[in-house]
């Protein structure tokens, strides 16, 4: 007699399928169908009783497919089990043909059918070998996704085989195979333990260790629906690597589970972003003691986070804007003392720092982009990032704006969740909002978007306004917005309110200027061609460097989808968020008409964002997803053979003045001064700003010899031309 058992869970009707299939097979063999009942229906229930063969046996919860057929196992009668998935279709003679090998093998455990997909194809995997730890870093990672035919997983899988004879395997599938009910008890049935997936491989093993075979017997033949039960559960992938961790560290050791799941967590996608996380690396650091940039207002920061460590002057703010009255924030400087703390001061410590905040904006366009469209724009768009000269270039600049791009980053996924109408993310949204006001005051300008999306949704009644004014969102939201704006607090407290209430006054003002009679100050068109040429020469340098008519081409198809999206209103929510982080900040800094690389960094998301949903629109087109994915690799290369052919320079003074040429120049000074004290003096362009030498002053300092605060009878002339460094020295 043959005890079939199945275990049900929520699928009632692949299950009458299922048992009418094997009804309908007549098999000659005396048999008893089990049904246990995982999800406990009383339909289910009353319409099995009706049939004589089936004994319906009822869980008290959802057990787990092991479990479940364990206590089939116990109202078994059968001198055979035959455990079968629910969403399975018997063909004819399947129980008679599995029930007479195993009645003349003796040497046999499991017995397995072959699995038919529902168009009667065969699956190309059925059983496979035992696991080893080459075979499950394999067969387990996205190297058998990207490589399905490699030598290993053919080997693991028995991909050779013809499929009309009887194999062995050392393992076969779950799905649906026969076993003795003396052995199956023996090994000690199913572990529990497993809720679902990789119970049998374990049984399996257990059976393969009394020297007993399992075999696929491709005469007996079942169709698979694949994962019918599965799919009514949210939360499968979490069961099914808790039940492979569980499987390989019950069978070869913590050690071995923990590679297998590290491995097996890297995906396809994750493998390529790794890829493009080594790329941004690479470009980031390569030659970068020789090629950094290192001017005098990066000197101004170095010497505050000296100064910091050293005297332990703690910077209440930054160095000074376009506006002398006003200075950046003081986070910046924090950040650099970190670094220079950990590498002793050595001036490549900032690139080291702005390198690493790059590599974790590459992650987090990938996760960015994943969150609010998919994960190709997410890849498409860390690959970009990764890859755009400019970008790179802020990458290698160890300045106050180089972090920028990472908070904006983890300021739109927090903006994103609020837009949901998840008020809890406000307190933190504004706390990127005032972290991003440290680094660059331009930044208050992505505030302006927080504050119109809020009033929009808000009068929509898509986000209630109790939700945000609860007392607890309030409190969290001034306490989240305040605490980083405590340092310019403080120093506005001594000094007036520059930093606060002076600057929004100023920007009010500024606002109303613009329509003045002040022709310093008011709107021109002039200026604003001039502003539309300069953030036209730096999307060039963003998108692809060596071609002007491509960037334009580029751009125009852009502005142009930007267009169609909003007429169709189509993928309104992400698709508008980042919309307006690029509409209303640009709009803002074209109208204030000064063309400042400051600004820049703020973009940097938000375009590559915008650019990678358009070309994954495109691609989602079949005839235009090889000719797209030319045009990615072309831009890619073309981007990253420009930087290291010039090299990471857009300009002539870039390659004059990098951290190398400015070390040689300051060994000059100080075989020139030797032992005797000097005052460092800036010469000619540029000389009138306080910050011109202080980058010579550092790495003076660095060396051992730095110049003197007093007034000194030697005095050190530096000049900086189209020639290069020029040192003079003047003996009073």
């Amino acid at each position: 007699m043959v005890s079939i058992i199945i275990v049900n869970y929520r699928v009632e009707k692949e299950l009458t399928v299922c048992i009418s299939s094997i009804l309908e097979s007549k098999p000659k063999v005396k048999f008893e169908i089990i049904v246990v009942d995982n999800s406990s229906s009383d339909r289910l229930r009353e319409d099995l009783r009706k049939i004589s063969q089936i004994k319906y046996i009822r869980s008290k919860r959802n057990i787990g497919f092991g479990a479940g057929n364990n206590l089939g196992n116990k109202f078994a009668s059968g001198k055979y089990l035959f455990f079968l998935n629910p969403d399975t279709i018997v063909k004819k003679s399947v129980v008679d043909v599995l029930y007479n090998f195993m009645d003349n093998n003796s040497s046999a455990g499991m017995i397995a059918p072959l699995l038919l997909d529902p168009s009667g194809n065969t699956y190309p995997n059925q059983g496979s070998n035992e696991y080893n730890l080459v075979s499950a870093l394999v067969t387990e990672s996205f190297i058998n996704k990207l490589f399905p035919n490699n030598p290993i997983s053919k080997n693991f899988f028995h991909k050779n085989w013809a499929k009309n004879e009887t194999e062995e395997f050392d393992v076969v599938p779950g799905t649906a195979f026969m076993i003795s009910k003396d052995l199956f008890e023996k090994i000690g049935m199913f572990d529990e333990k497993f809720f679902l997936y990789f119970e049998e491989y374990d049984l399996a093993k257990r059976i393969k260790e009394l020297e007993y075979k399992n075999y696929i017997v491709p005469q007996a033949k079942v169709i698979h629906v694949w994962e019918a039960s599965a799919k009514k559960r949210k939360d499968i992938n979490n069961i099914f690597s808790q039940s492979r961790h569980y499987f390989f560290k019950k069978n070869y050791g913590a050690l071995f589970a923990s590679i297998v799941n590290i491995v097996s967590s890297i995906g396809k996608f994750e493998f390529i972003l790794g890829f493009i996380l080594g790329i941004s690396v690479f470009l980031s650091l390569f030659r970068i003691r020789e090629l950094m940039i290192f001017i005098g207002d990066q000197g101004w920061f170095y010497l505050s986070a000296r100064d910091m460590l050293i005297n332990g002057q703690i910077p209440l703010v930054g160095i000074a804007s376009s506006h002398p009255w006003l200075h950046q924030g003081p986070f910046w400087t924090y950040l650099l003392a970190s670094f220079l703390w950990i590498f002793h001061f050595n001036p490549v410590s900032g690139a080291y720092l702005t390198a690493f905040l790059g590599a974790l904006s590459v992650l987090m366009m990938y996760l960015v982009g994943s969150a609010l469209f998919s994960k190709r724009v997410g890849l498409l768009a860390s690959l970009f990032y990764a890859t755009s000269p400019l970008i790179i270039f802020y990458m290698r600049l160890p300045y106050h704006t180089s972090p920028i791009p990472f908070f904006v980053l983890i300021y739109i996924f927090f903006l994103n969740k609020v837009v949901q109408g998840k008020s809890i993310y406000l307190p933190m949204t504004l706390t990127l909002l005032s972290i991003l006001y440290n680094f660059e005051i331009a930044t208050s300008t992505l505030g302006v978007v927080l504050v119109g999306v809020l009033i929009c949704k808000i009068i929509k009644k898509k986000i209630l306004i109790n939700k945000i004014l609860n007392k607890k969102i309030v409190i969290l939201s001034v306490i989240a917005f305040i605490t980083p704006l405590l340092p310019m607090i403080l120093y506005d407290v001594k000094n007036g309110f520059p930093q606060t209430l002076k600057f929004a006054a100023w920007s009010l003002y500024r606002s109303v200027s613009l329509f003045g009679d002040n022709p310093q100050q008011t709107f021109s068109i002039n200026k604003i061609i001039i502003m539309f040429n300069f953030l036209f020469i730096n999307f060039t340098k963003i998108i692809f460097v060596q071609s002007n008519l491509v960037s334009l081409i580029i751009l125009l198809f852009l502005i142009g989808w930007v267009i169609y999206m909003r007429l169709k209103k189509k993928k309104a929510g992400s698709f508008s968020l980042v919309f307006l982080l690029v509409f209303i900040p640009l709009m803002l800094v074209i109208f204030n008409q000064v063309p400042s690389d400051a600004y820049l960094p703020i973009f940097f998301p938000t375009i590559i964002l915008l650019l990678s949903a358009f070309i994954d629109f495109i691609m989602n087109k079949k005839a235009m997803f090889i000719p797209v994915s030319i045009l990615i690799i072309i831009l890619a290369a073309g981007n990253i053979n420009f930087m290291l052919k010039n090299d990471f320079a857009f300009d002539k003074p870039s390659k004059l003045f990098t951290l190398d040429n400015r070390l040689q120049a300051v060994h000059q000074i100080l075989d020139i001064t030797g032992n005797r004290n000097y005052n460092l003096k800036g010469k000619g362009q540029g000389s009138q700003f306080e910050s011109f030498t202080m980058n010579y002053e550092y790495l003076a300092w660095w060396l051992g010899h730095g110049p003197s605060t007093n007034n000194e009878n030697l005095r050190i002339y530096v000049s900086e031309s189209v020639k290069g460094i020029k040192i003079e020295e003047d003996n009073k």
